[in-house]
Parts: structure tokens; C-alpha cells; sequence
């Protein structure tokens, strides 16, 4: 007779476990699923930004030192203006049109027998006694959710890329 009412008891409990995956399961999703939607879509960003800043220092470390001496139409040297052509090429679906994402390029230069940073200027290059040996571009970005499209406050993508100058 106790082995009947067991049994009988077990009946009402199949199904318990789906019931209480189907409640649980989207509020898992809603906590968890969300905001690591939200960081793919952050580091998606990121690895576009720092992509840029890499492509745009790669192309100044081998530019000619005629790129170097030729002030271009906004009074930068050629390489300079054309690799912020590069970064904005690049970040051109990921920044919205509003915003301009506007590199930080600085040269490292030997002057006899001290070393200085400044930012890169035709009249460096056109000295003898400067020797230039390494870029630095630094990019700064927002980050714009995607699925509200408005820029968040909070997370902002920076990136540094230095290389050494290999042009001749």
C-alpha cells in the first residue's frame, strides 16, 4: 500500500523542472544575454578603432621623406593628412557622421644627443640635425549603442599605436 502512494505522488511532480526553466530562462537571458550583447558590440568598436589607428600608423612608418617635407592643403605634411583620411575611411560606418574622430599623430625625434616628442610639423623634417625614429597615434572614439544609436557616456574607446620610422 506505501509503495501505491509513492508512486501516485510523483505523478503530479513531472513536469516541474520544464515549468520552472520556462520561468527562469528568460529572466536569465534578459541579465545575462543583454549586456554581453552590449560588449560584443563594444569590443566590435574597439578592434575597428585600434584596426585604424594601426593601418594609419603602419602607412606613416613607411612613408617617404618627401611625404614628410611636403606641407599638404591644411598645412600638415602629405603622410599626415592622408593618414587621417585612413582613420576616417575606416571609421566610417562605426563613428556616426556627426563626429569627427580626429588622430593625435606625434613624432619622436633625435636632436643630438637628447630625444623629444612634439607633434609632427614640416619644419621637424626639413632639419638635418632631427632625426625622427618613432610615430605615436593615439585614437579616441565614442562608443554608439547600435540599437539606440545615441553615443554612451560612459564607454569610450582610446587607443595608442606606436611604431618606429622606417622611411628613408
Amino acid at each position: 500500500m506505501r509503495r501505491t502512494i509513492k508512486a501516485a505522488g510523483r505523478q503530479y511532480e513531472r513536469g516541474a523542472t520544464a515549468v520552472e526553466a520556462a520561468i527562469l530562462l528568460p529572466i536569465l537571458l534578459l541579465f545575462l544575454g543583454l549586456p554581453s550583447i552590449l560588449y560584443a558590440f563594444y569590443f566590435r568598436q574597439y578592434t575597428a578603432v585600434q584596426k585604424a589607428a594601426h593601418d594609419a600608423a603602419i602607412y606613416l612608418s613607411t612613408a617617404p621623406r618627401l611625404e614628410m617635407t611636403t606641407a599638404g592643403p591644411d598645412g600638415n605634411f602629405a603622410a599626415l593628412t592622408l593618414a587621417k583620411k585612413i582613420v576616417a575611411k575606416k571609421l566610417a560606418g562605426i563613428v556616426p557622421d556627426g563626429t569627427s574622430v580626429d588622430p593625435l599623430i606625434s613624432c619622436t625625434y633625435h636632436v643630438a644627443a637628447a630625444t623629444k616628442v612634439n607633434f609632427c610639423t614640416p619644419q621637424i623634417f626639413k632639419l638635418d640635425t632631427y632625426t625622427l625614429f618613432q610615430f605615436d597615434v593615439a585614437v579616441n572614439a565614442p562608443f554608439v549603442n547600435p540599437i539606440t544609436g545615441r553615443e554612451v557616456e560612459s564607454m569610450y574607446m582610446s587607443t595608442v599605436v606606436t611604431v618606429r620610422y622606417l622611411g628613408n
